[in-house]
């Protein structure tokens, strides 16, 4: 069993045991007096193992743009059985809910642990056994999302049902979102509903894996479609059609020539990174129907990486430029309803070193490493250090699991994970 024991006072040290498996004695379905039950919940929602939690959550099949009221609904329940206020904020076709749990007074000064419930497709992989069902063997917890990042949210929810919530100073906040892995939609309402109605937190933990070393600072992910619409006509008769790919073409070797400007600057954060400058790529481009046919339809998506917030908008601007100034014009010359439409996908802005912040300063003392890594992989940290909260991303198991088949966490990280944020909640009371 993965779990703390605590009986009245809670006062747990960086020496603190946790019971090995099948060690204890408490029953994880009886509630302390201070947390009495909610009407109408059942009880077997009340487990604190962690185990038996990720299990749960593992076994919900909360893919990504796909409908996770199940994975939601039993997040809410279990909060609801501990006397945590909870907040919903519905996709805008309702089919997905983020949710922000607080557990404690609504004052400044909390910590908010931060994960996505959705995973991404199984698929067709081979994998030893259902994705969608925990296994554990050889000391590794197997499953869809075992890592990313359903371990983490299991151990907030442990840990939020064991501490005697009656006795916390300072709120414990669980911001769990949807679409993560799609397009971080799910946690711009939680963001905004932190920074317009609740007291400031202290320091905001994002639970992605990072082998429980502290990450200070991550690259911002940002892509675009662009679609080239012209005019189709016979190759012969090229002057009576507007060529789309000849002019997403020119767009393409402005990004190629933006990419290669980026190469030269540098900022404060650049040496944190293998790759010390932002990117922009691009990854996929399509069009045309036939060899003699001036094609009449061409898109590309493109991608960036950054280090700095405003990165983004220099690539915007000049694509958008060249594109309205230069490209289009042309293209009208033969065919006056041509069009050409730039449709940002998604906008994630990076994380940047804060060496000083209260989050960074928070974790650093509970954490085995003294070393504060960046990563060149997005999270949903950028948002929250956005609206002005000290954020750091945190969590247990490698990085190096996510999305893979048989997809695991290590039991001892995971041990290990409990263990830290037990640490880091104790600062609350």
């Amino acid at each position: 069993m993965i779990g703390i024991r605590f009986r009245h006072t809670w006062r747990p040290t960086a020496s603190s045991h946790l019971p090995a498996d099948g060690d204890g004695d408490f029953n994880p379905r009886v509630k302390s007096p201070s947390q009495p039950v909610e009407p109408g919940v059942d009880r077997n929602m009340l487990t604190t193992d962690s185990i038996e939690i990720l299990s749960k959550l593992v076994g919900f099949k909360s893919l990504s743009g796909q409908s996770n009221h199940d994975i939601a609904d039993y997040v809410e329940t279990f909060a609801k059985s501990l006397g945590a206020a909870i907040q919903r904020f519905p996709s805008s076709d309702g089919t997905r809910t983020s949710l922000l749990v607080t557990l404690g007074p609504m004052v400044p000064g909390g910590i908010v642990l931060s994960g996505h419930m959705d995973v991404v497709p199984a698929g067709n992989q081979s994998w030893t056994s259902d994705p969608f069902a925990l296994r554990e063997a050889d000391g590794r917890l197997y499953g869809r999302g075992a890592v990313d990042m359903k371990g983490f949210l299991a151990l907030a929810l442990s840990l939020a049902a064991t501490i005697p919530i009656a006795e916390l100073t300072k709120p414990l906040h669980l911001a769990f979102s949807y679409d993560e892995e799609i397009s971080c939609e799910g946690v711009k309402p939680i963001v905004c509903h932190i920074e317009k109605s609740v007291p400031k937190p202290l320091a905001v933990i994002v639970g992605e894996p990072t082998e429980l070393q502290v990450v200070g600072a991550h690259k911002g992910a940002l892509d675009w479609t662009v679609e080239v619409l012209g005019k189709a006509a016979h190759s012969s008769l090229p002057h009576l059609g507007a060529n789309a790919i000849h002019a997403a073409a020119r767009l393409v070797c402005e990004v190629e020539q933006i990419a290669r400007e980026f190469e030269k600057q540098l900022s404060p954060n650049s040496g944190l990174y293998d790759v010390p400058h932002p990117t922009v790529t691009v990854g996929v481009i399509e069009g045309g129907t036939a060899g003699n046919v001036i094609a009449a339809r061409c898109s590309f998506q493109m991608e960036a990486r950054t280090l700095e917030p405003g990165q983004a908008t220099t690539i915007f601007e000049r694509i958008s430029n060249l594109a309205r100034d230069v490209v289009l014009p042309g293209l009208r010359a033969t065919a006056p309803g041509s069009e050409i439409k730039i449709t940002e996908r998604f906008d994630i802005p990076p994380l940047v070193r804060e060496a000083s912040s209260a989050a960074e300063q928070l974790v650093s003392r509970f954490s085995s490493s003294s070393n504060v890594k960046a990563v060149s992989y997005a999270t949903e940290a950028g948002f929250f250090q956005a609206a002005g909260l000290p954020t750091v991303v945190f969590g247990p198991g490698s990085i190096s699991q996510a999305h893979q088949v048989d997809e695991f966490i290590d039991k001892t990280q995971f041990k290990a994970g409990g263990r830290v944020l037990a640490q880091i909640v104790q600062t609350l009371f």
